[in-house]
């Protein structure tokens, strides 16, 4: 149903992306020749982020290739509190304010101009979330999983077709043990999985197996499949970006509680597990890298590359501080792990470039964006191999939040 409210914010909406729409820096001037079919002209979508006074502001523009640089000031303003990503040749925008999801069309000069939205604020959905999982050009999902909740929507008409109540997230709702999801991926075999995570306001109460969600779309229901060989990890895999295999991997959260419990025996907090494509583990696969790497704990996996793992970690010859809230200013190091044999050896390859952080996959290239590198500039960083990176793209004024082919 289109009401006035939703009539109201969208001509809004129009207005002010308009505004921007019709700049054009050169990066994106790619004139198509006499006879040449526009229709399948490339696009790529890059978001950003800058820091203002008022807090974080995000914008999206879109370019015919990988450009040399991106410039904020030329590309679509959307404000704060908003999540970017997209599916087909679509850009998606939440905003967690208005609780509205926003679709917006890409033109064939590279204008971006919003072309629906749908309203979640009946449903309850709000604030900072994931994105969703799209099955297809007509079929996608949100998941409040804490209310048990499951949201399936129509990406093309930009309508909600059901809200499917579900098993709810066990401790999903209560404080001492918090555990949320974040991040879903879509399998080869059409389910979904989403990692658990905890941040357990009571050091005690942290889980003690692996938990992944998966969700069938088919029968509509939920299940929790758990692993004891370590105890809760991150709400996000770690992706191998050579073939896309999923794992899961730990979380200083639950790292941190581990040095602050009262319990004595309870399995690693610094494991790696190898999922399947139906939600479950493989159980020939599990590595302690705690043990491995003879450290005092594992922050996070950063990423997976063939047999070789980019690991964080802490020093075994690090002592926890008295207060916890200390705990995060704690002295990490980087590792590249072999999971097959074990063998490491530091890794400094993203040393130059500060906080690195994964943005996105363009033509089954793993992208990420940087801050506080040694030369103070923020980049879009392309890989090619396990420790191989190049700064393709410098981005002007802000951090990079996402990349995405569009066609």
């Amino acid at each position: 149903m289109r009401n006035i409210f939703k009539n109201r914010y969208f001509l809004i909406l129009v207005a002010s992306v308009a505004m921007l729409s019709c700049q054009r820096d050169e990066v994106k001037e790619d004139p198509v020749g006499p006879g040449e079919e526009t229709a399948e002209r490339p696009a790529v979508l890059f978001g950003t982020r800058v820091n203002t006074p008022g807090g974080r502001v995000y914008y999206m523009g879109a370019y015919s290739d990988i450009p040399e640089k991106v410039d904020y000031k030329s590309m679509v303003e959307l404000g704060s509190s908003v999540t970017i990503y997209s599916y087909g040749e679509h850009p998606y925008v939440w905003n967690g304010a208005a609780s509205t999801l926003t679709k917006y069309n890409v033109s064939d000069d590279l204008a971006i101009s919003p072309s629906d939205f749908v309203s979640f604020a009946s449903t309850g959905l709000g604030g900072f979330f994931g994105p969703p999982a799209f099955l297809s050009e007509t079929q996608a999902y949100f998941f409040v999983l804490s209310e048990g909740k499951v949201i399936e929507f129509n990406p093309s008409t930009m309508e909600i077709i059901e809200v499917i109540d579900v098993e709810a997230l066990p401790g999903g709702d209560d404080a001492e043990v918090n555990t949320s999801t974040y991040y879903s991926f879509v399998t080869g075999e059409g389910k979904i999985l989403l990692p658990v995570d905890a941040n357990p306001g009571d050091f005690d109460k942290f889980p003690q197996y692996a938990q992944v969600a998966v969700f069938d779309p088919s029968a509509k229901t939920i299940a929790y499949s758990s692993d004891g060989r370590m105890s809760m990890g991150y709400n996000n895999f770690a992706k191998d970006v050579s073939n896309g295999d999923l794992y899961y991997r730990p979380s200083k959260n639950v790292v941190r509680a581990q040095d602050y419990t009262g319990l004595t025996d309870f399995p690693t907090t610094g494991g790696i597990l190898k999922m399947n494509a139906d939600g479950t583990y493989d159980q020939d696969f599990f590595v302690d890298l705690e043990e491995a790497l003879n450290a005092h704990c594992i922050n996070s996996v950063i990423y997976v590359y063939g047999s070789k793992a980019v690991v964080q970690y802490v020093d075994a010859s690090w002592e926890a501080p008295e207060d916890p809230g200390e705990w995060f200013n704690c002295p990490t190091q980087l590792a590249l792990v072999d999971l097959n044999t074990l063998e490491h050896e530091p890794f400094s390859a993203l040393q130059p470039y500060g906080v690195v952080y994964a943005v996105g996959t363009v033509d089954g290239q793993e992208y990420y964006a940087n801050f506080s590198g040694e030369d103070g500039k923020y980049y879009f960083i392309a890989q090619s191999g396990p420790t191989d990176f190049e700064a393709v793209t410098e981005s002007i004024g802000g951090s990079g939040i996402y990349v995405g082919r569009l066609r």
